[in-house]
């Protein structure tokens, strides 16, 4: 009777330190972009097993908390690219951003083994499309990893990893295009006019442009009701003006803006176009009244 009694006194002992169960499914992610623009988000769902084991069949789940090694960024050389990272807990409803290296509280969901209600977490990753505009094109990549980890004694925390990868091609646009409002013809002198662009390349090469106007064959006039006026173009990247061919590029252009795809609102526009319009041709028109045209501006990288 006396062994009888110790050795249930010994069981009770084992069962009272029951093992906490943790895991995560899968424990590896891997994911590309390739940015066309505006800000990028994506999102990992993902199974968290996180009981208390008083019984071999671990059903009474705990909540876990989080953590993740840091510098949330990607990286390609020196250039680097922040993120945010967030992780939800699609149980609860709740969703907190995670900082570099420090853990949050025990405040997420854990499920049973294998998480038979479904997937109930979620991690969300977030670039600004500011901070990629403001890196040179390239691949810029980073391995994450995390640590899923509850208060029940006798397990060692779960751990996954996220390897991002994000592709920044070349890209090339013209931006703060105003019209040309050339005035009144005062019967004797030429009128000359001129906008200020901006002209972003993500890799601040040099890049070719190509002017084109609204009349025959893409010529160079001002027309109204069968009348029409020719106007020469000229191009400035800040390195002297060029005259323009219609339809034929003027290459070896310079000066273009990185970083800053809008040239800080117009403020650091770095090209200009002029019009050129000659009073004796205005003197030949067949017709009075309003002339107007289009001029198309194409840039291209080189």
């Amino acid at each position: 009777m006396w062994l009888r009694i110790i050795a249930s006194s010994l069981l009770a002992l084992c069962t009272a330190h029951a093992q906490a169960h943790i895991r995560t499914d899968p424990n590896a992610f891997s994911t590309t972009f390739t940015w066309n623009g505006g800000d990028l988000d994506h999102s990992f769902e993902l199974c968290v097993s996180s009981v208390q084991e008083p019984n071999p069949q671990g059903n009474t789940p705990i909540d876990y908390a989080v953590e993740a090694q840091g510098p949330f960024e990607v990286v390609s050389g020196t250039d680097s690219i922040p993120l945010t990272l967030s992780w939800g807990d699609l149980v609860g409803g709740q969703t907190v951003t995670l900082q570099p290296n420090l853990s949050t509280a025990e405040l997420f969901t854990g499920a049973s083994r294998y998480c038979p209600g479904g997937n109930n977490a979620r991690l969300e990753v977030h670039a600004s499309a500011t901070d990629i505009q403001a890196v040179p094109p390239g691949s810029y990549s980073n391995q994450f990893n995390f640590t899923v980890a509850n208060s029940g004694r006798g397990k060692s925390p779960a751990n996954f990893t996220v390897n991002v990868d994000i592709t920044i091609p070349n890209s090339i646009q013209v931006t703060q295009i105003d019209d040309i409002a050339l005035g009144t013809f005062d019967g004797s002198n030429n009128i000359s006019r001129s906008d200020t662009l901006c002209v972003y390349q993500a890799n601040g090469g040099q890049y070719a442009v190509t002017l084109t106007g609204s009349g025959n064959g893409g010529a160079f006039e001002l027309i109204s009701a069968g009348s029409s006026v020719p106007y020469a173009v000229r191009w400035n990247d800040g390195n002297g003006a060029q005259t323009a061919t219609p339809g034929i590029p003027l290459a070896g252009m310079g000066n273009s803006r990185t970083g800053d795809p809008q040239c800080n609102g117009g403020a650091s526009n770095n090209a200009t176009v002029s019009v050129d319009v000659l009073a004796n041709d205005m003197s030949a028109a067949t017709a009075s009244g309003t002339h107007s045209g289009v001029l198309t501006i194409m840039v291209e990288m080189q």
